[in-house]
C-alpha cells in the first residue's frame, strides 16, 4: 500500500516531472551541440581554381576555410602556366563544409626529358613511328647519298644527336635518310653522260 501511496504522491510526480525535464534539457544540447560540432547544413563554395599558381590557389582555399592537396603533376600544357591548376576536386561551384580538402593536378613546369633509342640504320617510317610515340615531332626530312634508304643521322637545332641522348618531349627532330643511291655512282653516271655528248670515249 505504501508503494501506490508513493506513486500518487506529490514528491513522485515532481520528481518525475523533473527528471523529463532535465532529459528533454539534455536531449536538445546534444542536439544543438552536435550541430555545431559537424557544421550541419553549412556549406561553402568551392572557388574555380583552374589556370591559378599552387600559391595562389591554396590562399584562396585558406581564406574560405579550405585546404589544398596536390594530388598529382602532369604533362607540361604550354597552353597553361607552369605548375597551375590544371584539374580539381570537388569541381568549382561545389558546396562542401568548412576544412574540406581539395585535391588538385598541376601543370609540370617543363616537358620532361626522353632518352632516344638507336634510330640510325631503321628506315623513316620507323622512325618517325618511334620519335611520335615518345612525344617527339618530325620537322623536316633531309636526304643524302647513301646506298640504302636509312636513317643516317637524328638532329635537333646545330646538335647531332646518339642513341642515349636526352631530349625535351616536343622536340622538333630533323631527320637525314639515305636516298638508295651512293654518291660515286652518281657521278660516274653523270660522267658518262657528259662523254657520250662530248663522243669522248670511256676508258
Amino acid at each position: 500500500m505504501s508503494l501506490i501511496r508513493f506513486l500518487f504522491s506529490k514528491v513522485f510526480w515532481k520528481h518525475l516531472l523533473l527528471m523529463i525535464v532535465l532529459t528533454l534539457f539534455l536531449v536538445v544540447g546534444v542536439y544543438f551541440w552536435l550541430l555545431s560540432y559537424t557544421r550541419h547544413g553549412e556549406k561553402v563554395e568551392v572557388p574555380d581554381l583552374s589556370g591559378m599558381k599552387v600559391e595562389k590557389a591554396g590562399k584562396i582555399l585558406k581564406k574560405r576555410h579550405m585546404k589544398l592537396v596536390v594530388l598529382d603533376t602532369l604533362e607540361y600544357d604550354p597552353d597553361l602556366p607552369a605548375f597551375s591548376v590544371r584539374d580539381q576536386n570537388p569541381s568549382p561551384g561545389s558546396g562542401v563544409k568548412e576544412g574540406r580538402k581539395i585535391y588538385v593536378k598541376i601543370n609540370a613546369g617543363k616537358y620532361r626529358m626522353v632518352t632516344l633509342p638507336k634510330l640510325r640504320g631503321i628506315t623513316l617510317r620507323q622512325a618517325r613511328a618511334t620519335l611520335h610515340a615518345m612525344g617527339l615531332k618530325v620537322g623536316k626530312v633531309e636526304e643524302k647519298p647513301y646506298f640504302a634508304e636509312v636513317v643516317l643521322d637524328i638532329i635537333r637545332g646545330k646538335d647531332t644527336l646518339r642513341s642515349g641522348d636526352r631530349v625535351p618531349k616536343n622536340s622538333v627532330i630533323k631527320i637525314v635518310v639515305g636516298s638508295g643511291e651512293e654518291e660515286f655512282e652518281t657521278d660516274t653516271l653523270r660522267s658518262s653522260t657528259d662523254s657520250l655528248q662530248t663522243g669522248e670515249e670511256q676508258p
